[in-house]
């Protein structure tokens, strides 16, 4: 079976990036819109990975990230997928229980050498990365 990412986003075009560039690199992908969404699609098929973007209507990323942290994505890794770029929100990002951070706009390329990254595939590690 493929690996899992789950991919959370209220911009479909964000979201059609990221499937694109993840499916052509041989993971499985569940998209969906909001943190709501991504708390109960992880309860079904614990992801790989969340690419979770944090500014999202019904329950944003940063309370997304909080309760996956408490249920079920307790030690999945979750990548911020964020057009938050400001000085600090890296850090607030991390904060709030994300392990890694992409700012938007970014590369399919970018997408997918974090996703490989966290999913524990080859393909090569940045510092402060899993190990």
């Amino acid at each position: 079976m493929k690996e899992l990412i789950l991919v959370a986003d209220d911009d479909a075009d964000s979201r059609a990036v990221a499937r694109d560039a993840l499916m052509l690199a041989g993971f499985d992908v569940q998209e969906v819109e909001d943190g709501r969404q991504a708390l109960a699609a992880a309860g079904r098929r614990a992801p790989a990975v969340v690419l979770l973007d944090l500014s999202m209507p019904l329950m944003d990323g940063w309370e997304a990230a909080r309760r996956l942290r408490q249920g079920p994505c307790s030690r999945v890794p979750i990548v911020a997928f964020t057009a938050h770029a400001l000085a600090g929100d890296r850090e607030k990002a991390l904060a709030a229980g994300c392990d890694d951070y992409i700012s938007k706009p970014c590369s399919p390329r970018e997408v997918v050498r974090k996703a490989r990254e966290w999913a524990g595939r080859p393909g090569g590690t940045i510092p402060g990365g899993p190990t």
